[in-house]
């Protein structure tokens, strides 16, 4: 069935001609008022105060000064020589303008008064001899930066004139025909513009800084930028400084630990595997149903993880819906702008490579035991359960045996002239039992972690040219990663490529047209493990690793794997995995008139993805004989294709006017219409005939075919409007009118509105005296209201289900066999829509001590309503699933605090620390469970809660078991070392009760499973081309409730085959003595009842009884790692200019160097969820030691 979805079907002609007209009677409107604001408001060289009346008697031009900076806005400047003259001023009138009085006061004093917009100056009149003396002169010098290098390339220009130079490779200057009085401007990209006053001076050194987002920067906002003093919404920015040199190998990668409010979780079931990308989620869930940010490169829809983090020149993220609102149904949950690097104009020709090469380590590996050690305390387990041995007397023998080299008495044990040598360089001799069939010949004593992973080479390469003219400016780029992984088993890494051009030009003085390219390829190869249709190889490996001890051999005496699951990494054949995205976007922007632009932007992307699998065929083996005499298991190849194409067009206009040096107005309208296509196919068979040939073509096999189409559109209308007065108070409002194809015609419209205020307090008279210590403040509050279309396509359609079965009554008559039937069609709601995300923001911007120091603060509030989720139950004669509906709400707040300190403590020495700190928490505040059962949503619920019994401790005696209450619900038998649980409601025994929040039995929230109180820190400092950073990320608060399935690698034992336990999982119940084949030590020294893990058993019920989720084996998941860190060197340019060079710099960087946590070894605190064997499983990030040049030609 086709969808009708285009614009022409869900948006219909009168709707438009509607539409258009509220926008051009409102576009009229506003363009009609300012006008006539502007003709009716006579606009000077500055803001006109009211007449004033002063009266002076004999008074000081100090008090003078005073008084008229009282009684206006007006700002006096002046050195301490005009205030010691020594004369008086006797002066009285009424109604006068400031004008009149300044020019009573020059005539008296002699001084010279110049007014420049709200600022006055004052200064002596000079003597006609100083006049002839200040005649213009030579004025040179040396410019340098914070660390004391020269800069080459610096604009030194005389302020208000065209006369100027550039630095020369040594950063010195020098200009002739200078005036005394003049200012001089120095420029630099990347740094902040100088300005110097001559004073006469012969000899002007000047030390350039590097620009930060201070309240005067300019940051990217939704259609636009605004500075950051004017900004009433929530925004935090990161620049390419701090992503430079990151071993990451993509975006979202980089970016953890250098945003608040944002949460990066593992995406995929496979951890930190080589390409990975991170989930991201702006304060918090704001959905059940999910959504996610929207991420916009260069003003489009983009996947952060297909750039080049070398091209970002800055990533901006919006936060509250004040922010993102202009953003309408595609943002609810925020907005990240990033911007690509671009070339300047009047920007010399530069290329610059930047290449690193990475040494790639696995992570700290889990502490095995030996396997005399292991075998000893599986035995202890195993004795807790049973009454006999897991390993042997006699094999236990063999172990010792073989730690010690007496293969001799190995020989001796197995049957007559079996040689010794083959006891050395076999694992294991091929017994027949049930474990794992040679696994207890005692010839093994395997770390299979140290087998499995070990290090490898990564490395990257990043080429970019810029420069531009007068009137256009360009930028290209290439970059290439090659991206290792830790993994020994099988071919496994990650390739990419990218390429980047861009060029801006202007074709008139009035009219500017860029186009941009992107080109992405990728390429992802791991062996598959004989899992074709899941991304399950980590999985399967770290489970593999979590529970294979050190009696397990590798291989057995013949020379074939021990185990198949070990053998399928290295035969069983691969997955690669290619995408590919490639973008066109124009840009073209119009001003008619001064203050009036007018821009329209076209983008088109198309994205391939294609896999190719394979899995070889082979044989079982004979354990007995050796031979592959078992059963074959089939090849088979799996081929999935996946395109989407998608295209978007924006046109807006906006106008900006400023009325007498304090009202500042803006205003913009436009509309935006986006569609996106989406086509899977998917092919599989089996029965290879040319294993060397991976194709549909050479199976043999009846082939498997899946095909899904999908097809969406938008269409959107949006306007802000926003004023300030004297950049002092502020207001903005931002509109959203939007349609999806994803809703029933009649619902699919939505009108989304915001507004936001802010003071800056700090601009007010009464904070001059707080100035010197509080240099800025400002507070500001938002509410903003967004749609969330982020939701299961085609729940306005009723499909009709196909199975995939057959009915036997129901015959084929063209074929042999039967058919399958379609099932009865879903229902439909007449009402489905939007969900609404409604959002509060209070936040405070500060900064103290000249702005070394900046506080920024937000506290918010999102409601999401209208949630989709499930109805109200109808009865069973209705045939039909009952359809969805909006009648589910979701609460979050939280708070978000960023600190930022940044000082230049002299000598070519400078230092920053950046801290970031949030949290957020999420609770249901409505949802259709009207039992309030807690295994699904329910009403008042924190979304992250985690439901566990409460532990008093361990049992220690018989008789405390015997006058405990009763514990049969969990489990029959009970052991001193087993965990004694708490009644919560006092009814004599331990139970879950009805499941439900009003009767939970003996359980309670023991903890919550979400970050809580996150926080990094980045820190660094310069020194004369030294430059130093580190980058650290962590969490205060996490839980994880663990049970026996999912918690063997974080208890360690689980049944008879799976049980594992490390050297850090020894701290368990022991009350009886050990001997040489029982227990951790011989002797009473075994004997631990003082112990934190319970009584092991090599059964999964026993250990259940235990293991399940309780308040003592609550995981403390609170971490802080050492993300990144930095240390490099750029060579003075005296020295790179030598060698043709604009800049030469070298680098160290490491990667995930150090991690402090509560976990056992092998647990990473960052890989909760994903693996469906169990939390943990999976792949963690690796430790990268990386060197790298960064050269500018």
């Amino acid at each position: 069935m086709k969808k009708k979805c285009e614009m022409s079907h869900f948006l219909r002609r009168n709707d438009l001609l509607k539409i258009w007209m509220i926008m051009k009677f409102t576009f009229i409107f506003w363009m009609v008022f300012v006008v006539q604001l502007s003709a009716s408001v006579y606009s000077p060289a500055y803001a006109q105060p009211a007449k004033l009346k002063v009266e002076f008697k004999e008074a000081t031009i100090k008090e003078v000064i005073d008084e008229i900076e009282k009684q206006t806005d007006l700002t006096f400047f002046f050195s301490g020589d005009v205030l010691n003259t020594g004369q008086t001023i006797t002066l009285k009138v009424r109604n006068t303008s400031v004008d009149e009085i300044l020019d009573l006061v020059s005539e008296q004093t002699g001084l010279s008064i110049t007014i420049v917009r709200d600022q006055i100056l004052v200064k002596k009149n000079l003597p006609a001899k100083d006049v002839l003396f200040q005649q213009p002169k030579t004025v040179s010098g040396k410019v340098t930066d914070s660390g004391g290098q020269p800069l080459p390339g610096v604009t030194v220009v005389l302020k208000g004139t065209t006369q100027g130079t550039v630095t020369n490779a040594d950063g010195e200057y020098s200009l002739n025909n200078i005036p005394a009085d003049a200012t001089l401007q120095f420029s630099f990209v990347g740094m902040k513009i100088q300005e110097i006053l001559v004073a006469g001076k012969a000899n002007i050194n000047v030390t350039m800084e590097e620009e930060t987002v201070g309240i005067e920067e300019v940051v990217a906002i939704g259609y636009g930028t605004q500075k950051k003093i004017n900004i009433t919404g929530s925004v935090d920015v990161v620049s390419s400084e701090m992503l430079e040199n990151r071993a990451s190998s993509n975006m979202s990668q980089a970016l953890q630990g250098q945003l608040s409010g944002i949460d990066f979780s593992i995406s995929g079931r496979d951890g930190y595997q080589p390409g990975a990308e991170m989930n991201m989620d702006i304060r918090g869930i704001g959905s059940l149903n999910g959504g996610s940010p929207y991420v916009l490169i260069d003003g489009f829809e983009g996947n952060m993880n297909s750039l080049n983090p070398g091209d970002v020149e800055s990533v901006t993220v919006l936060k509250d819906a004040a922010a993102s609102a202009i953003y309408g149904a595609r943002a609810p949950y925020g907005v990240i702008l990033i911007t690509t690097k671009s070339g300047k104009k009047n920007q010399k020709f530069s290329a610059t490579y930047n290449g690193r090469v990475s040494l790639v380590t696995p992570a700290p590996l889990p502490p095995e035991l030996d396997s005399y050690t292991f075998a000893r305390v599986l035995n202890e387990g195993q004795l807790n359960y049973f009454s006999t041995y897991a390993v042997a007397p006699e094999t236990i023998d063999r172990i010792i045996a073989y730690q010690n080299g007496d293969y001799d008495y190995i020989a001796s044990t197995f049957p007559d002239n079996f040689p010794v040598e083959q006891v050395k360089f076999w694992d294991a001799y091929p017994l027949t039992n049930g474990w794992w069939a040679s696994n207890l010949a005692g010839h093994a004593n395997n770390d299979y972690w140290d087998m499995a992973t070990g290090s490898d080479i990564s490395h990257s390469h990043n080429f970019n040219i810029q420069g531009g003219s007068e009137k256009t400016a360009y930028y290209v780029a290439l970059g290439y990663l090659d991206q290792a992984s830790t993994l020994e088993w099988g071919d496994d890494y990650f390739k990419r490529g990218n390429v980047i051009a861009k060029i801006n030009t202007e074709i008139t003085d009035w009219w500017d047209f860029s186009y941009e390219t992107r080109f992405m390829k990728s390429q992802r190869h791991y062996p598959n493990a004989g899992r074709l249709d899941n991304d399950d190889t980590y999985n399967i490996l770290f489970h593999i690793l979590h529970n294979t001890g050190p009696l397990q051999p590798f291989t057995n005496s013949f020379g074939n794997w021990a185990q198949s699951n070990v053998r399928n990494f290295f035969e069983a054949g691969f997955n690669n995995n290619e995408k590919t995205e490639n973008w066109q976007t124009f840009k073209t922007e119009i001003r008619p008139v001064q203050g009036w632009k007018i821009n329209a932007d076209f983008a088109y992307q198309s994205w391939d993805y294609y896999s190719s699998r394979y899995s070889r065929a082979f044989r079982e083996e004979n354990w007995i004989t050796g031979e592959l005499s078992g059963a074959w298991v089939n090849s088979e190849v799996l081929k999935i294709h996946s395109s989407d194409y998608y295209w978007t067009t924006n046109a807006y206009t906006s106008y900006e006017r400023r009325l007498n040096e304090m009202h500042n107005f803006f205003l913009m309208a436009g509309m935006q219409y986006e569609t996106g296509t989406d086509r899977n196919l998917r092919s599989g068979a089996k029965g290879l005939i040319v294993p060397d040939i991976v194709s549909l073509q050479t199976a043999t096999g009846v082939p498997t075919v899946q095909e899904s189409l999908g097809h969406w559109a938008t269409e959107g209308f949006f306007g802000r409007f926003s004023y300030n007065y004297k950049e002092k108070y502020l207001f903005e409002s931002n509109v959203r009118y939007d349609g999806t194809s994803r809703f029933l015609e009649g619902n699919r419209w939505g009108f989304f509105p915001s507004f936001s205020a802010g003071w800056v307090v700090s601009k007010e008279n009464f904070w001059k005296q707080i100035i010197p210590v509080i240099n800025t403040l400002k507070i500001r509050g938002s509410w903003g209201e967004l749609g969330n279309q982020q939701v299961a396509a085609y729940q306005d359609l009723a499909l009709i289900p196909i199975s995939k079965t057959s009915l036997d009554w129901l015959p084929n008559y063209n074929a042999v066999g039967q058919i399958g039937y379609t099932q009865t069609p879903t229902l439909v709601s007449q009402f489905l829509t939007w969900e609404t995300a409604s959002t509060t923001n209070f936040g405070l911007n500060a900064g103290f001590l000249d702005q070394k120091l900046q506080i920024d603060f937000d506290w918010y509030e999102r409601n999401t309503t209208d949630m989709i989720g499930p109805a109200e139950a109808k009865p069973g004669v209705l045939g039909a699933d009952v359809p969805r509906s909006n009648n589910a709400s979701l609460r979050t707040r939280g708070f978000e605090l960023v600190l930022k300190w940044k000082q230049n403590l002299g000598n070519a020495l400078s230092y920053f620390v950046n801290l970031n700190l949030y949290d957020a928490k999420s609770v249901v505040t409505k949802f259709n469970n009207p039992t309030g059962i807690l295994s699904t949503w329910r009403e008042g619920q924190q979304i992250d809660e985690i439901w566990g019994w409460s532990a008093l401790g361990l049992f220690q005696t018989q008789e405390e078991i015997d006058a405990h209450v009763d514990q049969s619900y969990i489990y029959n038998v009970w052991n001193t070392g087993d965990v004694k649980y708490e009644d919560l409601n006092d009814d004599g025994k331990i139970d879950m009760g009805s499941n439900t929040v009003s009767d939970p039995g003996d359980r309670k929230i023991i903890g919550y499973s979400a970050p809580h109180y996150q926080y990094g820190i980045f820190a660094g400092l310069n020194y004369k081309g030294f430059d130093f950073s580190m980058l650290w990320k962590g969490t205060a608060k996490r839980d994880y409730g663990f049970t026996v399935d999912t918690g063997t690698n974080y208890y360690g034992w689980k049944n008879a085959v799976w049980s594992h336990p490390k050297k850090d999982q020894l701290d368990y119940y022991r009350d009886q003595p050990g001997t040489k084949y029982v227990g951790l030590y011989e002797g009473e020294a075994n004997i631990n009842t003082d112990a934190y893990y319970a009584r092991p058993y090599t059964g999964k019920s026993a250990n259940a009884k235990n293991f399940n989720i309780n308040s003592r084996y609550l995981a403390n998941y609170a971490y802080i790692k050492l993300q990144n860190v930095q240390l490099g060197y750029t060579f003075p340019k005296s020295f790179s200019s030598k060698m043709g060079l604009q800049n030469l710099k070298v680098y160290f960087t490491g990667e995930n160097l150090i991690r402090v946590d509560h976990l056992p070894k092998g647990l990473d605190a960052q890989s909760v969820a994903g693996s469906y064997k169990s939390p943990g499983k999976d792949y963690r990030p690796d430790r990268i030691y990386s060197l790298g040049v960064t050269v500018t030609y």
